[in-house]
């Protein structure tokens, strides 16, 4: 943590994608997010530190409910299917990660413009 405060990015974030379905049953919330491949290992941060690419990894899992803080409303998808759509942009994401050119921020802002048409999403969030 000191090494990022000293190279002036301490206000790192991780940021993710919900798809809760707009079904009247309650459901579970799809959850897409892009991070290292191994997120806790040592190299992985002193090289992301430094710059260099890393292998990434895009992740789906599923939560009981949204989370009530740090978590806001966008809009509806453009398609019928949102999950689906998700997936299929999953597949052509390129994986090799760098902070700051290719990291979870590049992935929320492409991955909610291609769902919804809203642009740069990430720049537009209230920061706190």
């Amino acid at each position: 943590m000191s090494m990022a405060y000293s190279l002036n990015i301490s206000n790192l974030q991780h940021f993710m994608v919900l798809i809760k379905p707009s079904s009247p049953i309650r459901q579970e919330v799809l959850v897409f997010d892009f991070q290292p491949r191994n997120p806790e290992s040592i190299e992985a941060a002193i090289s992301l530190l430094s710059g260099n690419l890393i292998p990434g990894v895009v992740l789906q899992r599923r939560l009981k409910n949204v989370p009530r803080q740090r978590c806001w409303m966008v809009g509806p998808s453009k398609g019928n299917d949102a999950m689906e759509m998700a997936m299929e942009f999953n597949k052509s994401w390129e994986t090799d990660l760098r902070v700051g050119f290719h990291d979870c921020r590049h992935y929320t802002n492409e991955l909610v413009q291609h769902l919804t048409g809203e642009m740069q999403i990430v720049e537009r969030l209230p920061r706190s």
